[in-house]
């Protein structure tokens, strides 16, 4: 992925050009109220002043509709063993201390269910080799009644730790978008999440925003649909100049093309006080709808969803290990 910053000095005024702007950074902290449902927590910090700003300033007209799709997520990464019939033999997530408390259980409850569908092993390889993958994962809280917070597993990726050699596709060439001036102006924060069709020339033949998250909340969905648009015609406009370099060995290397997801984020930092989001730490945005490609249809394995690919220079093909069970089959006290 491709994060786009823009250091401008940014005033005070909350609904300039008629969005919402949330940028806070107090420590977020989960905690079970009394008398509450198994798998609902009490949020407090950043995550609740975020979400409650939201509400107080998406007050009016159909901009308080849109604020009750808002929902603040946190993608946490790590690694998963698998044995060779898809059972699971381990995982692991990175910064374990950086991590809510009840995120980490309701992740740890759920992931020791999972199963997964295992390619054939390669000639040589032992029955009992273990398979390692990494893996991503997205939790969304979602507001209910009065300070109470539904947490759920939203999306997942996995992807081999290593590969051999000439057998995937990596970048060539490939320059970060500019930033629209629009949206600099408006303070238009947000994740385009870009799905590339790429020829055996390396070249890209089309592309597509499969989902685009903003960071405001506008007067209306007219609105919203129009800043999406705008950040989605940077990224494409950047993406269709972008060349590959395709694979020549494996099961991949005879495709007539390859499809990749491709995140970009669009950022805005304070002028001299830029601070990128930490491991662990909660963002708020209003999802955008996910689209369907004209292309061809991509077999996404279940529990995908294009949010949970980090933001981080990854270009995302697939080929890792699919999920035959389900990304949530319980949560807490479940």
């Amino acid at each position: 992925g491709v994060v786009v910053h823009d250091a401008v000095r940014l005033y005070c005024r909350r609904w300039k050009d008629g969005l919402s702007h949330f940028s806070f950074w107090i420590p977020t902290t989960l905690h079970r109220g009394p008398n509450m449902k198994a798998g609902h927590w009490v949020v407090r910090g950043w995550l609740a002043t975020a979400l409650a700003l939201m509400a107080f300033t998406a007050s009016a007209g159909s901009a308080k509709e849109i604020r009750k799709q808002a929902e603040a997520s946190v993608l946490l990464t790590g690694t998963v063993e698998v044995a060779a019939d898809g059972s699971l033999r381990g995982y692991r997530l990175d910064h374990p201390e950086m991590i809510d408390a009840p995120v980490r259980d309701l992740i740890d409850r759920n992931v020791k269910s999972w199963s997964f569908e295992v390619d054939s092993l390669p000639d040589g390889v032992p029955a009992n080799a273990t398979i390692v993958n990494t893996m991503s994962i997205l939790v969304v809280a979602k507001k209910l009644e009065n300070d109470d917070y539904a947490l759920r597993l939203a999306g997942s990726y996995f992807s081999p730790k290593e590969n051999e050699p000439g057998t995937e596709l990596t970048y060539k060439r490939h320059t970060p978008p500019t930033y629209p001036v629009d949206a600099v102006r408006a303070r238009v924060t947000g994740k385009v999440y870009l799905l590339v069709k790429i020829g055996r020339d390396g070249d890209v033949e089309d592309a597509m925003a499969e989902q685009v998250n903003l960071g405001v909340v506008a007067w209306n969905e007219k609105e919203m649909e129009r800043w999406r648009n705008v950040l989605a015609a940077s990224a494409l406009k950047a993406v269709k100049q972008w060349t590959f370099t395709v694979p020549t060995r494996g099961e991949q290397a005879d495709q007539p093309y390859f499809l990749a997801r491709v995140p970009i984020e669009y950022d805005i930092h304070r002028e001299g006080s830029a601070k990128p989001s930490k491991y662990g730490e909660w963002a708020t945005y209003i999802p955008g709808p996910r689209l369907p490609n004209p292309w061809d249809k991509v077999e996404d394995y279940p529990g995908f969803a294009p949010d949970a690919l980090a933001a981080n220079g990854g270009l995302y093909t697939g080929g890792g290990l699919r999920l035959k069970s389900p990304l949530q089959g319980t949560v807490d006290g479940g």
